[in-house]
């Protein structure tokens, strides 16, 4: 076991995400929409040219085809993962501010380098422990679930160090996220029987209990405020004693 814990029941994890979601499913909603679209691009170039059967076509096409793949796998590297560490921070602030932010998508942008290089990193960890077999690479997945949290969390953290921390984090709850996440099977059959428009909420409350699960196994802790400047303090101090010994004298003139 980790140092982290939760007291939390999964179920108390859901009716906190829907709390918080109360009010936003709108937003919320349209966030998902927005990185799908976004994210579909990467998609979309590699398959142009693939025949039905999803077999490339011949001849100087598949040259074509080759040069565009190369083109979505950077483009995924530099662009899809960097939102998506953005789209998985949207809903920690949810849970810490009340509200959505669109904003917050982007980012990762503001921290390029270390983004780029734990998403990166992340990915590829656990593309290398699937390959062993599909059951280390999904313990991988769950091993290094909260990353992102904390890469945002600590803003000094390289990305190596980022993932560790999570692997620390998560030693002994990777069972506990995996049947949350499994308590909304019921929410993956709605999606399909919509034809994938009911993933549109579904991400949503995904990530929103991961947030939650984050905060409390952190202790609900939250980004350091920024601190004020101490002279202006003095000056708010001294305004407010100034209208309170107006006020004063008011009350003696009366």
């Amino acid at each position: 076991m980790s140092e982290y814990s939760i007291s939390k029941e999964n179920y108390e994890i859901r009716a906190e995400s829907r709390r918080i979601l109360s009010g936003n499913w709108g937003q919320a909603v349209l966030v998902v929409l927005v990185i799908f679209l976004i994210s579909g691009i990467s998609g979309s170039i590699s398959g142009s040219f693939t025949n039905s059967d999803g077999s490339y076509v011949s001849g100087a096409l598949l040259v074509v085809a080759t040069i565009l793949s190369l083109m979505s796998i950077v483009y995924t590297i530099l662009v899809v993962n960097v939102l998506n560490y953005g789209f998985v921070i949207t809903y920690l602030q949810l849970c810490r501010e009340g509200k959505i932010v669109f904003e917050n998508l982007f980012k990762g942008f503001k921290d390029y380098g270390r983004v780029v290089a734990v998403m990166f990193l992340k990915k590829l960890l656990i593309f290398l422990w699937t390959l062993l077999f599909i059951i280390p690479g999904i313990i991988k997945t769950y091993a290094y679930s909260m990353t992102e949290y904390i890469l945002m969390d600590n803003p000094g953290m390289d990305a190596l160090t980022a993932i560790s921390k999570s692997k620390e984090m998560m030693s002994g709850w990777k069972g506990k996220l995996f049947l949350l996440d499994l308590s909304l099977i019921g929410w993956w059959f709605l999606s399909l029987l919509t034809c994938g428009i009911g993933y549109l909420w579904l991400a949503s409350y995904f990530l929103t209990n991961r947030a939650v699960f984050y905060q409390e196994m952190t202790g609900g802790a939250k980004a350091e405020p920024i601190m004020e400047n101490p002279d202006d303090l003095v000056i708010e101090a001294a305004q407010k004693e100034i209208e309170r010994i107006n006020r004063e004298e008011s009350d003696l003139m009366g």
